[in-house]
């Protein structure tokens, strides 16, 4: 065992290419080091007992200012970048993003919206998520839409299940749930790393 974590969560790995553990950079957090332990960077859903239906994306959504991203996701703009010339994230370097997950929808939009999890503890604070950008280390909708922010930008997104968990689901998340996210890209760590061959090769291979 690499590391004793003190709350029950639930981690989803996935698929994903060790050649994201050939990092000359030094661990700088229990996440990580857990991510590198595993051989994959894996996104956290807190592990409760949830209760009630979920439903589908509800028409309502559509209509309210949310924009239509590729593949079925929606989102909507809740906080412009840090500046105009805030930075974007290339595919493999470094980022922290703030999020919480809720199911049902978001809760000034509905009662039965349920959280499952979030980087906002109630006595930690923000502990924003660390990992690497447009290299499937994250749910697919992740990379979709963290590669077309900058920093300091914040968006709620609805997550079709085809870009989510899927069919199966896991843990406390259903088979064919959608996800609702707010989420900010909290940070873009520069200067940018350079990759190893071996990631700049698997990068080359597989397209977002």
């Amino acid at each position: 065992k690499i590391l004793s974590l003190t709350v029950f969560t639930v981690f989803v790995a996935l698929p994903n290419s060790n050649v994201w553990c050939l990092s000359t950079t030094k661990i700088s957090s229990r996440r990580e080091a857990l991510v590198q332990a595993v051989g994959n960077v894996i996104t956290p859903a807190l592990l409760a007992t949830v209760s009630g239906t979920f439903a589908p994306i509800s028409p309502a959504y559509a209509a309210a200012n949310y924009q239509e991203g590729p593949e079925g996701l929606q989102y909507l703009v809740t906080k412009e970048p840090s500046s105009v010339d805030a930075p974007a994230p290339t595919r493999g370097q470094k980022i922290q993003t703030s999020y919480t997950l809720y199911l049902n929808g978001f809760p000034d939009d509905t009662p039965t919206s349920k959280k499952l999890d979030s980087t906002k503890k109630p006595i930690l604070g923000n502990q924003p998520f660390k990992f690497r950008a447009g290299v499937k280390q994250v749910i697919r909708a992740w990379d979709l839409t963290l590669m077309d922010m900058k920093e300091g930008e914040a968006r709620r997104i609805i997550v079709p299940s085809e870009l989510g968990y899927g069919d199966k689901g896991v843990g406390p998340i259903p088979g064919k749930a959608t996800l609702y996210f707010e989420m900010e890209l909290t940070k873009v760590e520069l200067p940018l790393e350079e990759l190893t061959t071996d990631a700049q090769i698997w990068i080359s291979e597989h397209p977002i």
